[in-house]
């Protein structure tokens, strides 16, 4: 019996170095994508399987193999975007049956895994119709703000390349994280934790909120916006918390103070077209009309984000984001700065909004970060969804509802990769099979 017993115990040990060594030599490949209006933004990761784990305030796991930026205008649907990168990915060495899964923000509300662009009319996305035309086992589509909002579980918000601490609370482990993010428009997201322990960011349409005028000034400003696009009642907040925004405030100032406006700047701005937001931003010297719109500004992107903290009560951490956060740093940073100090007025519950740690993003690659996130995310669950990997991909999910809630992932070990006692042969013989085919 001592001779069998050994026996036994010999083979189960053999069995178990060649379930390591199978699973240590295996990789994923995922792709995370960022669509917007202009430009199209691919990347192709190699992820081992034995570094399959999410844990915030770190980047999601995997390698770039490859990546490319597309024009948009230089393709007619999404699609040939999608296939002349596969295309390129292909003579690198790789090819559409080896990516597991791919996610893609896209500038636009997402239903049913489907996307009609908001600034690309043509352009309707439909991620299952798409994986299916390009060889792809699975295409997941999240909003663009949506994945800013998964993007903030990779800051480090100790590291001050990454962020800019604007208040110093202490952030409430399981409390909703938020966002609102100045750019093109004004984005606004929300993020809880889920049951499995990860944080789900949902989607806002926050940024078409009523603009509140708080100044003599600004109701002024609101009549001007009023007119200049045929509201009769209200206009939305990124009218003027957005880089056309601060267009437009220019353009009031302009027209209010016609003995102010200092010719070579207005030349300037006008020339712009679109980008006439910027010149604002270049040329906002104090005692300026250009410093007074950079002003006005950051106080309305401040009271906007006081309205989120009331509305959201963030008390895991509410984050400045979007592309002229760090532009205009200087005007947000400080507890006395004109943003902060918008932010805090807010009458009787004021001293609420203190307890809540806010942090500039001065990081700009939030989305392509989000998407990569929420590609290892979808990978994640497919492997535990119930098929072979399950009880190799399982996890000690047997934690405390606290520990479930602490925003990283409910495995408890740094890795996602727990060999467990008892894994059917079965499953072995499947990981073997398709390890030695490739």
């Amino acid at each position: 019996m001592g001779a069998v017993r050994q026996n036994v115990e010999s083979v189960r040990q053999n069995d178990a170095r060649v379930r390591t060594a199978v699973i240590e030599r295996m990789s994923y490949q995922v792709i995370g994508g960022d669509v917007g209006g202009t430009n199209s933004r691919l990347a192709l990761y190699t992820v081992p399987a034995t570094k399959l784990a999410l844990k915030e305030g770190r980047m999601p796991p995997g390698t770039i193999l490859y990546s490319m930026w597309y024009r948009n205008s230089e393709f007619t649907t999404f699609t040939d975007v999608f296939k002349a990168f596969l295309q390129e990915v292909a003579e690198a060495g790789a090819t559409a049956k080896d990516i597991s899964t791919a996610c893609v923000a896209v500038a636009g509300p997402v239903a049913h895994n489907e996307v009609k662009m908001t600034n690309r009319g043509r352009w309707i996305i439909n991620g299952d119709r798409l994986a299916k035309e390009v060889g792809l086992k699975r295409v997941v589509l999240i909003n663009d703000f949506v994945a800013q909002g998964y993007g903030l579980l990779t800051v480090d918000r100790t590291d001050t390349k990454e962020v800019h601490v604007l208040q110093d609370a202490s952030p409430e482990p399981g409390a909703p994280i938020a966002t609102i993010g100045a750019g093109t428009g004004l984005g606004e997201c929300f993020l809880t934790p889920g049951e499995d322990g990860y944080y789900v960011a949902y989607p806002s349409e926050g940024g078409h909120a009523e603009f509140p005028p708080r100044t003599e000034t600004e109701f002024q400003l609101l009549e001007f916006l009023k007119r200049r696009y045929e509201q009769k009642h209200r206009v939305s907040v990124e009218r003027v918390v957005s880089g056309p925004g601060i267009a437009n405030v220019y353009d009031f100032l302009a027209e209010h103070y016609p003995d102010q406006v200092d010719k070579s700047v207005d030349a300037a701005f006008r020339a712009a077209g679109e980008m006439g937001g910027k010149i604002v931003s270049e040329n906002a010297k104090p005692g300026t009309l250009a410093g007074l719109a950079l002003d006005i500004f950051a106080g309305a992107y401040g009271s906007e984000a006081g309205v989120a903290g009331l509305k959201w009560m963030p008390f895991g951490g509410l984050f400045i984001t979007g592309g002229l956060t760090p532009k205009n740093i200087d005007r947000i940073a400080g507890k006395n700065s004109l943003f902060m100090e918008a932010f805090r007025d807010k009458g009787r519950v004021s001293p609420l909004l203190s307890k809540i740690p806010m942090y500039a993003v001065l990081v700009e690659d939030l989305g392509e970060r989000g998407a990569h996130w929420m590609a290892i995310k979808t990978l994640l669950e497919h492997l535990n969804s119930g098929n072979v990997l399950r009880g190799v991909f399982k996890g000690a999910a047997t934690g405390s509802a606290s520990r479930a809630h602490d925003g990283i992932s409910f495995w408890r070990s740094q890795t996602a990769v727990t060999m467990v006692g008892g894994v059917a042969l079965a499953s072995l013989s499947f990981l073997a099979a398709k390890f030695f085919r490739k």
